[in-house]
């Protein structure tokens, strides 16, 4: 169903697209010219997708994201300076130099942090959605998957729970086409995810992840039927990254001209030119939240490359700190 969106909501989630694209593009510099260790998995090209499910999701809903997700995070109210910090193991950092930032949650705002093991985020987003169910609220779960995770036996058991025990949980996959280098019609013989849904017992609903709009109607369609009471439902969100696997994916597995093509269906540019073309903003006021943005995240890098490691005692405690002595 096709819902309107205030001015202000549109001029939110353009910027937090804006802020994912650019952390993202300055996480792959530092990466390259090695401020910051271990690797990186970008997600540019999904911005859309990421950014649309979270942000129609109430305050006390909870988000439990893919390693993939910066942009759903941002939505649900980590900073900048959150993210930036952890990328240099900093005390300014949300975990204080205890994660990278593909292992954030908070859940003082209902975020559940990934769990490195694939496949296991979806059993403990279960967890969640059966207490809501036998504490009889409407809170409902939106666990966000890729589509090479979802082959993992957990996921299947767990959307069989789901479904079984009719929990209040969205099970959203993030259908970028590719498991690491492997192409999705190497990887399954169904062609969308809507099949599997229906073997679960389950709605199923597909949305164009490169239309932010599309995803947030879609997703909303999704969460209206599980507040409902009507069980779990499960969204394909067809989407694309850019980059490679990792930081140290060289990406030559994928045709050059599918990375152009799907680059000039910028999903950032795709909604500044719809509200501008239906006047709900000036391109000079775009424009504007690129340069607020880019100041932002290059202040964060700044303050992060200078600020104190964590102390080590806040790790390990005292009486740790003198066995090891």
């Amino acid at each position: 169903m096709q819902r309107e969106y205030s001015r202000e909501k549109l001029l939110n989630v353009y910027r937090h697209m804006v802020q994912t694209r650019i952390f993202e593009r300055e996480c792959e510099t530092l990466n390259k010219n090695k401020e910051i260790l271990g690797s990186i998995h970008g997600s540019m090209g999904e911005e859309a997708t990421s950014v649309g499910l979270a942000a129609v999701l109430r305050e006390e809903d909870v988000l439990a994201p893919s390693y993939r997700d910066p942009g759903a995070l941002f939505t649900k109210g980590l900073t900048t300076l959150d993210l930036v910090g952890m990328l240099f193991a900093k005390d300014c950092g949300k975990t204080k130099g205890r994660t990278r930032v593909l292992h954030v949650g908070d859940f003082s705002k209902n975020i559940y942090p990934p769990n490195p093991i694939l496949g296991a985020s979806q059993v403990i987003a279960n967890g969640a959605a059966l207490s809501f169910k036998m504490d009889k609220t409407d809170r409902v779960v939106l666990n966000i998957i890729g589509d090479g995770a979802s082959n993992e036996g957990a996921v299947h058991e767990a959307m069989n729970f789901a479904a079984a025990k009719e929990l209040p949980i969205v099970f959203a996959v993030e259908n970028n086409r590719y498991a690491w280098s492997t192409p999705f019609e190497k990887n399954f013989k169904i062609h969308s995810f809507i099949e599997r849904a229906i073997g679960y017992g389950m709605p199923g609903f597909i949305c164009d992840g490169y239309d932010v709009i599309d995803v947030m109607d879609t997703v909303s369609d999704a969460i209206e039927h599980v507040r409902a009471g009507g069980g779990p439902a499960l969204v394909e969100c067809r989407t694309y990254r850019w980059s490679g696997h990792s930081g140290n994916d060289k990406n030559v597995y994928r045709p050059g001209d599918e990375i152009i093509r799907f680059r000039q269906n910028d999903p950032i540019r795709r909604l500044g030119d719809y509200m501008t073309a239906a006047g709900i903003c000036m391109e000079e006021e775009l424009q504007d939240i690129w340069s607020s943005v880019e100041k932002e995240i290059q202040d964060a890098i700044t303050f992060s490359r200078t600020a104190p490691y964590p102390d080590p005692e806040e790790f390990f405690g005292m009486d740790t700190m003198m066995a090891v002595e």
